[in-house]
């Protein structure tokens, strides 16, 4: 009877290497997910407003729902002084803030727009002139809440270190579900990209 040559088990090199091409996709993902979510996750336990009145209110103008976010705080007693950070020059209140209008004079004096800064890091330095101007120990940041990490830091970093800092976070999303949902995403992720970009710039500073 003749013997049986037993051949050896055929490798899978294709399989092998789908599994590899597999695992390097997931690597790549979790590179490109996992930074700009963590600060997101570390924005979860940022300081909310105090329950006593600060001494002012700053709004990042830019951003949907901001101002009146920042209006209502101001308008329900969060804060003694309203300033609108970045709304342009020679802005009219009443333009940007059509509650205003009706405002006695003695409240309007408590407003402030400021029109020169352009990005968030100028905002916070013009915050910081502000405070200084005006010896605040206390104000509460108002901005979208995709935008409060690299807010918040670029705040933190720039204002005077007994400063007060706290967060209101604006909802800003509106509209159909798969755009809030693709909104949302693009959102985050650039921001949070972002918030590592001032972490690099704000070391130097």
């Amino acid at each position: 009877m003749p013997l049986v040559k037993i051949q050896p088990p055929v490798a899978f090199p294709l399989r092998r290497t789908g599994r590899r091409r597999l695992r390097a996709s997931l690597v790549l993902v979790c590179l490109l997910v996992v930074p700009p979510a963590i600060p997101h996750l570390l924005a979860l336990r940022m300081p909310a407003p105090p329950s006593r009145p600060a001494d002012a209110i700053f709004v990042l103008s830019g951003g949907e729902g901001r101002i009146p976010a920042g209006y209502k705080v101001w308008a329900s007693g969060g804060g003694k002084d309203l300033c609108i950070l970045g709304a342009g020059k020679k802005v009219d209140p009443a333009h940007i803030l059509p509650e205003a209008a009706s405002l006695p004079v003695d409240a309007l004096k408590h407003i402030r727009v400021e029109g020169w800064s352009e990005n968030t890091l100028e905002n916070a330095f013009s915050a910081k002139s502000i405070v200084e101007e005006r010896g605040y120990s206390s104000v509460i940041l108002v901005t979208s809440n995709y935008h409060v990490p690299r807010a918040y830091l670029a705040f933190r970093k720039v204002l005077p270190a007994g400063v007060v800092l706290s967060v209101r976070p604006v909802a800003s999303d509106s509209g159909s579900r798969a755009g809030i949902a693709w909104r949302w995403a693009r959102r985050h992720f650039l921001e949070g990209w972002k918030y590592w970009g001032y972490r690099i710039l704000l070391r130097w500073e």
